[in-house]
């Protein structure tokens, strides 16, 4: 055989082999795992500036979605002659097995198809062989006979890498310029295109050797629009290398990424959707946290020197939003110090923030927060509820120190000042089995509660409960009487573009009455006015709250709230003895010192985005009675003022004012003169549990 007859069998031979090769190439179908994997993002409130993902950092967008700006400029960057080819460039193809052969660089010469071939299908390794290379020819060749030009082109848009843990151009737009995809100007798109060739060397900031090449490639694209007929020579030039957004920090600046993760996690767990199916699930998921309020939780707690208090010392804020529970804000501490979720679990027992509960049990018995009950310290209380001798057994009670013992003072009064021994004899007039079930009706778990059944004790706050649901429990006051749930999740959207139904969004259930809310916010203003709380009084802003302090200052609260929101602070030592010697405060801590003062920190700055609106005013309907009385009768009706009204000055029948007596009605049994009087005298009592 002569060495021409054995080079054309050779080549003969070549050829078969090769048709042999791409005729039994299968055309890919599938995608390698995880190519299409699309992680669920979580968005702050405004819908919009994501908080973090979940998985895989590519969103999906469709054909008509991609401007052609953008298409263009890609096809300027890595393959101009896309629309007049059959997949492969047949330079460019030799160029990369000489590059292979050689210990080259193993993508040059690739078109858009092959690129898609290499990186999207399964069949493909990235081994650096001519054998592996040609099969990538053959897909490609395939993969242009039987799939539109249009469709390759936006398979690879979806899934090319840009960078910052990117892949798809809709990730890329988000995290490289905050916009969507097709809001991208013609810089914008040049940009990205130019980021595919070296994504993880580019520099899209600075002057270094990385961020120099990135601007000639970014020159590179634009000159090549202009090349291709879909750009003007004039408009390429007025173009300014554009400025990029910082690289996606999550939720960085309120430090709670983690207790974030964590607590949506926990709220998709309870919707039946687990860990697993959300992180690469494609969804959309809103939360009603405000990036600004995160900012000011953060700042009221540091301004307490959080972050410096010791690893046994726990505090949480967390604000609610009264109209259906979402949570707009929150801060659980310093991560470097400690990581537990102190604001979604139980970390203390409520102390006195648990008394209105038992005033709105009390309320929905029929009474009215004008009702008189004896606030004399100490008492001690028969089974039934009666006095009895303190030789006697009994359950005793003893007011706070501060207060001491005084004479009969309105349900306002015994509220504002936190009176332990008025709180109990009020548990026993609403029935402790009433107080228990509205306490659980507001939002407390039965769990808490459960341990405390039969006990009239439970109205001094011993129930351990979680800031969340006190700042949940206060809404249902703010918002006029209907229970609302605490959660961070207001909306899902599932791949498909459907809703998720979320049961906290359906109306919650009405715990009291619009006047009955309006007379626990009444008791609470004055609480706020002239009270224990006096220290968490907004600068031109009415506020309604309540402070806590447990037995031996181990945990102290303040929970309040304006109309448009609800805020509960919590401190609690987890070690031995009181909560005191924090850095920056020596004294012991108690409700109506560093929380009210965090918690007024915090509303001060959030008023000013709120509207001003106002508490609605009580009526004063239900029954005055007497409370110590063993057949209570209705009591006289006193003046606003001295039934306990919040302080000031105002007009007739609004907190403050003292509108003279009208024909028939009776003055108060006691002035507000003769309760000081009684106070002084008897403020010789030792301390008490909880206030």
């Amino acid at each position: 055989m002569s060495l021409l007859t054995a080079a054309a069998l050779t080549v003969v031979l070549a050829v078969a082999a090769i048709t042999v090769a791409y005729v039994t190439t299968p055309i890919p179908t599938e995608p390698k795992p995880g190519v299409t994997d699309e992680g669920s993002t979580v968005y702050y409130g405004d819908g919009r500036t994501p908080l973090f993902r979940l998985g895989a950092n590519r969103e999906i967008v469709r054909h008509d979605q991609i401007p052609d700006r953008l298409r263009w400029a890609v096809l300027a960057a890595e393959d101009r002659g896309f629309y007049g080819d059959h997949g492969v460039s047949p330079t460019g193809t030799f160029r990369a097995l000489w590059n292979n052969a050689s210990g080259g660089d193993t993508q040059g010469g690739s078109t858009i198809t092959q690129q898609l071939a290499r990186n999207y299908f399964q069949g493909l390794t990235r081994d650096r062989t001519a054998a592996r290379k040609f099969k990538e020819i053959f897909v490609s060749v395939k993969l242009a006979r039987h799939r539109a030009k249009d469709e390759i082109l936006d398979l690879y848009l979806n899934t090319i890498y840009f960078g910052r843990q990117t892949s798809g151009a809709q990730a890329a737009a988000r995290a490289y310029f905050d916009k969507d995809v097709w809001q991208l100007d013609t810089a914008q798109c040049a940009l990205l295109a130019a980021m595919i060739q070296r994504p993880a060397y580019f520099e899209t900031q600075g002057t270094s050797a990385a961020a120099r090449a990135l601007r000639d490639r970014w020159r590179y694209v634009l000159d090549g629009m202009v090349a291709m007929g879909r750009l003007d020579r004039a408009e390429a030039d007025r173009q300014r290398f554009p400025r990029t957004e910082d690289e996606w920090r999550g939720v960085a600046v309120s430090g709670q990424d983690l207790l974030v993760r964590q607590r949506v996690l926990a709220e998709l767990e309870t919707l039946g959707i687990p860990a697993a199916s959300a992180v690469n699930g494609g969804l959309k998921i809103y939360t009603g946290l405000d990036r600004r309020w995160m900012g000011y939780a953060e700042q009221a707690m540091k301004g307490a020197r959080e972050p410096e208090w010791p690893r046994r010392v726990r505090g949480a804020l967390i604000a609610v939003d009264p109209e259906d529970g979402a949570v707009r804000a929150f801060y659980g501490g310093d991560p470097k110090r400690s990581q537990f979720d102190s604001v979604f679990e139980p970390v203390a027992q409520a102390g006195s923030t648990f008394k209105p509960y038992v005033l709105a049990a009390a309320l929905r018995r029929g009474l009215n927060v004008r009702s008189t009950v004896s606030a004399k310290s100490p008492r001690k209380f028969a089974p039934d509820g009666s006095d009895t001798p303190m030789t006697a057994p009994g359950y005793q009670v003893d007011n706070d120190e501060k207060i001491g013992s005084l004479g009969t003072v309105d349900l306002v009064t015994a509220t504002a000042r936190s009176v332990n021994t008025g709180y109990v004899k009020l548990a026993f007039a609403a029935g402790v089995a009433n107080v228990l079930r509205t306490a659980q009706d507001f939002g407390v778990p039965a769990s808490a509660l459960k341990p405390f059944k039969g006990q009239a004790g439970v109205a001094l706050g011993v129930p351990t409960v979680a800031a969340a649901d006190q700042a949940a429990g206060y809404a249902a006051f703010a918002n006029g009487g209907t229970a609302v749930t605490p959660h961070l999740i207001t909306r899902i959207v599932d791949a498909k573009g459907r809703d998720v139904p979320l049961p906290w969004r359906r109306p919650g259930r009405r715990v009291l009455s619009g006047e009955q809310a309006a007379q626990v916010t009444y008791a609470l203003r004055a609480t706020v006015a002239r009270g224990t709380g006096k220290a968490a009084a907004l600068p031109g802003r009415e506020a309604a709250g309540k402070t806590g302090t447990t037995d031996d200052n181990h945990a102290a609260w303040f929970v309040g709230y304006v109309p448009q929101l609800s805020a509960a602070v919590m401190m609690a030592n987890t070690g031995p003895g009181p909560l005191q010697n924090l850095p920056g405060f020596p004294e012991k801590v108690a409700g109506e010192n560093l929380p009210a003062t965090v918690w007024r920190s915090f509303m001060e700055k959030v008023v000013r985005d709120l509207p001003p609106a106002p508490f609605t005013e009580p009526l004063f309907t239900g029954k005055a009675a007497h409370l110590d009385e063993k057949d209570p009768k209705p009591a006289a009706t006193p003046s606003a003022g001295a039934s306990g009204g919040v302080g000031g000055s105002g007009a007739s029948g609004t907190p403050g004012s003292s509108p003279a007596p009208k024909p028939g009605a009776t003055k108060p049994s006691l002035t507000p003169e003769e309760m000081k009087r009684r106070a002084q005298a008897g403020a010789t009592t030792k301390p008490t549990a909880a206030r």
